[in-house]
């Protein structure tokens, strides 16, 4: 045959011969390999679930933690905690120091806490009969009550008596406060100075 004349160091190219494939056992590998991915992805949500658990669990202290040291010298009814403040302000100088400490005037919604807040300035003034500002207002509308955020009174605590019916100021007293000793509101000229009450 004819003689093919090679430079020195030229090694005829020779491929290795390809490994026969095993259908079965690829499968078995890609198999085996998805199943140990999905064991660790498996056992990896169990440890969040976990840290997810004990996470949930130490916030849920540290809001009771919260809860009880925000109350701890008012008085907490429901998701609400309300503090009388025993110094005089009149109801615009009551509004601003209950937002400067982070709360608004206190608006009981209904008799739950009308009733509440009744017996927790009986409790504080007790045996004294002093007003406390409530953050109730007719300002703007004459007759109209609102809360100091503005949404409308649905819930009425009145003084009823023969004597003495409130509201009874009319277009001079538009500023509700609530009574220490029975709980019952009264209307008042807003320039007044007296106690007050947070929420």
């Amino acid at each position: 045959g004819l003689k093919v004349k090679r430079a020195r160091g030229d090694n005829p190219d020779i491929l290795p011969e390809p490994e026969p494939t095993n259908p079965t056992s690829d499968f078995e590998n890609s198999y085996n390999y998805v199943v140990s991915r999905l064991a660790g992805l498996d056992q990896s949500i169990h440890k969040l679930n976990v840290g997810q658990y004990t996470l949930d669990v130490k916030v849920s202290q540290l809001i009771d933690r919260l809860n009880r040291m925000d109350c701890q010298k008012g008085r907490r009814v429901g998701y609400k905690c309300y503090l009388v403040y025993n110094s005089k302000e009149d109801y615009a100088g009551a509004s601003r120091k209950c937002l400067e400490r982070g709360g608004r005037m206190a608006m009981p919604r209904d008799r739950r806490e009308q009733e509440a807040l009744a017996d927790y300035v009986k409790s504080f003034f007790h045996p004294g009969n002093w007003p406390v500002w409530l953050g109730i207002n007719d300002l703007r509308s004459e007759g109209t009550y609102v809360f100091d955020d503005g949404t409308a009174v649905s819930y009425f605590q009145w003084r009823r008596h023969f004597l003495s019916s409130q509201p009874d100021g009319g277009k001079r007293e538009n500023c509700v406060a609530i009574s220490s000793d029975d709980g019952d509101w009264w209307d008042h000229y807003c320039d007044r100075t007296m106690n007050y009450l947070c929420e």
